[in-house]
Formats: structure tokens, sequence, C-alpha cells
């Protein structure tokens, strides 16, 4: 009797530590939705895009004429800073696109691509494929007109979507200075270079100091203060501003939403997934983007400085994106996040797919994780509140092997009829219950946030089941992952080019205002993000003319 306490105790004192572990990660969720939901400054009005960009518009304005009737420049954003960094003198961008056998979505993602408001940029496909594939790019490579659309053909897949990166450095323009990526299955819309620039064109709107490459350096920034000012009493306060100031501009990359929203109406599978990432990319991101931690590049839908690109290269890991976040935390770079650059994409459809999916994910990030995780934790490139995030990162997808090892130590427990003194049934179901219920209303949140998504909140019960169907699988490929010495190989997930929903931009509600929102592009023309209905009916019908498959709208 006294063994089977003993290991009844040890059991359910595992146990609890599991719960704890996992109440860590619950109570993140929740200050993030407080965050979301009671965080903004103007009440609970509803806003379109079209507010959005009006009302940031303005502030931005306001606070460029401020700042220019400092210096007797009575300027707003209008009349000089934006039309001066991105028409006068656009910086040259290269879309990149990753192909392997994508002939559902080759010629779906090219002519939106083509249809950018943009001039100065071009179209680089990297591809993989060994099927229909490569005569469709063949087809639209041969088109006459701007903008230039280049093949990379490679023959073999070595490095899979990194090595495929890699070499779209050697053949980019030389003239790049910021390159774009997205997946085959995205759909960006026509002025979303715009909106990436302004994130990192605001930054270099003062041009008198600027060094070669069009980044400023700390000693730039520096000596500019000390122009102005003599060096007395408060030259080191002076010296720390300039820093804080060009620590601003060490962002090397600016990361969009993915907006799964395509075939959202497809199965039970993409509604789940939806509201899944509705949660991740209304909520949690944008908390992690207000607290100033850790962000993740997350595979499309981001945009990069090619310098830094360049310096630090590619690697072939299965998670290159992740692989690449470290990296560059680690160089001293930053991550940003914004919800206002969004590009819908395609949900996969199958619990295989999904799987399989997951699985690469979980065992990439993971194997990332083992490689740097003390070089993170000692480096003095990041800051305490991002390395406390890395933290959360780190056994992201091991959560789910802790939550099988936790459940099977805790009904051992109940079996052995052994619980721990302190600890009553009432706080266990409680802690039970707040864990359970973190990621559900999460999503719920996200939903909420995005005023026309309210009709896919019965996908947040498709979530759970899905939660639970991938808990196995991530837990083996995290294992697999953590005690490797080699990653595995890339699965790719199949795009069908299935289109049940109207590609319309998000309308949020006001008390979003708050993420960020002094960073925000203005909008120079009535066209609006994605596509008009009008846009968007064309659209639809174009893809049902050259797929003959039938779509709903």
């Amino acid at each position: 009797m006294a063994i089977s306490a003993i290991v009844g105790q040890a059991f359910s004192s595992v146990a609890l530590a599991f719960g704890i572990f996992f109440f860590s990660f619950a109570c993140k969720y929740y200050v993030a939705i407080l965050l979301a939901l009671f965080g903004g400054r103007h009440g609970n009005k509803n806003w379109n895009s079209n507010q959005i960009s009006h009302h940031l518009h303005q502030r931005i304005n306001n606070s460029f004429i401020r700042d220019n009737n400092k210096n007797g420049n009575g300027r707003g954003l209008d009349g000089c800073i934006y039309k001066e960094s991105l028409h006068d003198d656009e910086p040259f961008v290269s879309i990149q696109l990753p192909f392997y056998n994508e002939k559902n979505v080759a010629r779906r993602i090219i002519d939106a691509c083509i249809n950018i408001d943009y001039k100065n940029y071009e179209i680089l496909v990297l591809d993989d494929s060994s099927d229909e594939t490569i005569e469709i790019l063949k087809e639209l490579s041969s088109r006459k007109g701007p903008p230039t659309i280049k093949v990379v053909h490679r023959k073999d897949r070595r490095g899979f979507k990194g090595g495929a990166l890699s070499e779209g450095l050697m053949y980019m323009n030389p003239k790049t200075e910021y390159i774009v990526v997205f997946d085959a299955d995205f759909i960006p819309p026509s002025d979303i270079i715009k909106q990436f620039l302004w994130y990192f064109e605001a930054q270099n709107r003062d041009k008198a100091n600027e060094n070669g490459n069009g980044h400023r350096s700390a000693n730039n920034v520096v000596n500019h203060f000390n122009n102005k000012q003599s060096h007395g009493p408060n030259s080191e306060s002076i010296e720390k501003r300039a820093e804080k100031r060009y620590e601003r501009r060490k962002i090397a990359a600016v990361q969009g939403y993915q907006y799964h929203h395509l075939n959202k109406s497809e199965n039970w599978i993409t509604k789940g997934v939806r509201a899944e990432y509705s949660g991740s990319y209304m909520i949690e991101r944008p908390a992690e983007e207000f607290f100033g931690v850790m962000k993740m590049i997350s595979g499309s839908v981001f945009m990069l400085r090619a310098d830094v690109v360049k310096q630090l290269g590619w690697t072939t890991s299965i998670t290159e994106d992740w692989d690449l976040t470290l990296r560059l935390y680690l160089a001293g770079y930053k991550v940003m996040y914004t919800p206002f650059i969004q590009a819908p994409a395609e949900i996969p459809t199958t619990v295989r797919r999904l799987v399989r999916q997951r699985m690469r994910w979980a065992e990439g990030h993971t194997f990332a994780v083992k490689k740097c995780f003390w070089n993170i934790l000692k480096s003095r490139m990041l800051t305490f509140r991002e390395k406390i995030e890395f933290l959360y990162f780190a056994p992201y997808y091991l959560q789910s092997f802790f939550f099988l090892v936790g459940t099977l130590c805790w009904m051992i427990g109940e079996l052995l009829h052994q619980s721990l003194s302190f600890w009553t049934a009432t706080l266990g179901w409680c802690l039970i219950l707040i864990n359970f219920f973190s990621l559900p209303l999460m999503s719920l949140a996200g939903l909420f946030l995005e005023r026309n998504a309210l009709e896919d909140f019965t996908g947040i019960f498709s979530l759970i089941v899905i939660s639970y169907i991938l808990t196995p699988f991530q837990a083996y490929a995290a294992i697999k992952g953590l005690l490797e010495k080699e990653e595995g190989t890339w699965i790719r997930t199949l795009k069908t080019g299935t289109i049940t929903d109207m590609l319309l931009g998000i309308r949020f509600r006001r008390m979003f205002s708050w993420i960020k929102s002094e960073r925000r592009k203005p909008r120079t023309s009535a066209k609006g993000r994605y596509h008009t209905r009008k846009n968007s009916h064309q659209l639809h019908k174009g893809i049902h003319k050259r797929r003959g498959r039938s779509r709903r709208a």
C-alpha cells in the first residue's frame, strides 16, 4: 500500500506540474484576449477597411505635420513623404513564389501578382515542379510587358523551399531592396507592396543622414543629434535617444495576416482551421507586437530587407521561416507583425493533409529550437521580453507530448485513488477548464474582431476536434525533431484551387485600432483592400472559365 501511495502521489504530482505548465500558456492567451477586446481607445464601433484607412491616414498625416513644423517644413504625408518614398523613387521589389507541382493555382497567383499596383518590381518563380506546372510557367513567362516574370526551374528539390529561396537570391534583380514571399495558394491584393513598404519606408523619411544602402547606421543618428546640440551634460541622453531611434530602424521583416479564407466553407475541417488562424493572427500575434516581444515569420505574406537576407541567407530547414526568424534576432534584427496587411489563402481540406502539414511544422520548429536554444538565451541582441517569448515558443509543439503524458499521469493517479493533499478536486477541475477554454475563446475573440466573420463561429467546435486529432501526431513529430541529428523530408500540402467564399476585406471592430496604428499605410485610391465585390466577381468568373469548375459565392 505504501508503494502504491508513493507511485500514485508521484503521478499526480507530474500531472499537476503539466497542468500548471499549460496554465502559463492559458494566462498568456487570456491576457491577449483582454488586451484585444478591452484595450482599445474608441469603444466598440465597427470599422470597415476604408474607415480604418481614413482614420489612420489622418493620424499619420497630423503626426508628420507636427514633426515637420518643428523644422520649418509644413508638409504633411500627402505633400511630401508618401509620394517621395513610394512614387518618385520606388524601391525595387522582388516577389518570390516557391512552386512545387502547383498546376491548380499557378495561374491564379501569377495573375494576381501581375495586377499589383506598383511599377518597380519583378515576379520570380522558383519552381521545383515535375508536372503540368512547367508548361503553365513557360506560357506565362513568355508574355511581354511589365512586370518581368522570371522562372528558375530546378531539376531536384534539394533544400526544399529554403533551397529554392536561396537559389532565388542569385537570380533576383541586383537592384532589389525588398523581397516579398507568397506561397502558391495565396492571392495577394493589388496594393500589398505599398502596404508593406510603408512599414519600412516610413523609417527612412529623413534622407539627410542615410548611408549608402538606404538604412541609417547608429553612428549616423548619433552624429545627426550631435550636429544639432553641443556635447554637454545631456550628451549621454542624446546618444541613448539616438540608439533607441536606431533600434526602431532595425526591422528586417514585416509579417502580414495569412487570411485563410478562400475555401473556408468547404467542410468542417476548413471551418476549424479558419477559426484557428483568426485566433492566432487577430489576438495572439497582435499582443506580441503590442508588448514588443519576439515575433515569428510565418512562411508567406511577408516582406524582407534584401540586404539582410543576402547577409544571413536561407537554410534548408523544413521550417525555413522559423529558422530565419531565430537567426534574424540573433543578428540583432526585429520582426514586425501587422494584421492590416492581408492576403487570402487556401485551407487544407482533409485530415491527412492537415496532419502531414502540422507534423512538418512540429518537427522543424522543435529541431530549430534545439539548435539555437542556448544561443538565444545567452545573446545580448535580444531583450529580456524577447527571450521570455522565445521560452513560450520553444515547447510550442512539445505541448502535445506534454498533454499526452500529463493526461496519462492523471489517469494513473485516479486509478490508484491517490491525490495530493493540498490539491482538491474543485481546484483540479478549475485548472482543467481554464486550460481547455483558452484556445477556443481566443479563436472566438478573433472572429468577433473580424466583424464579417461572425458566421464562422461554428468552426470553434471543429477546432476543438481537430486539436485532439492532431495531438498524437504533433507529439511524435516534436519528439522526433528534438532527438534526431538531421531533419526529415518536406511533404507538400496539395492545393486544389477551390474557392467557396468571396474575397472581401476584413471589417475590423474599432476597438482593434490600438495595434500599431501609427504605422498604418494610407490608402491613396478607392479600390479598397483585396478586391471589391465587382473585382471578386470578375476573379471568380475568370477562374471558373479557366478551370471549368463551379464556385460557390
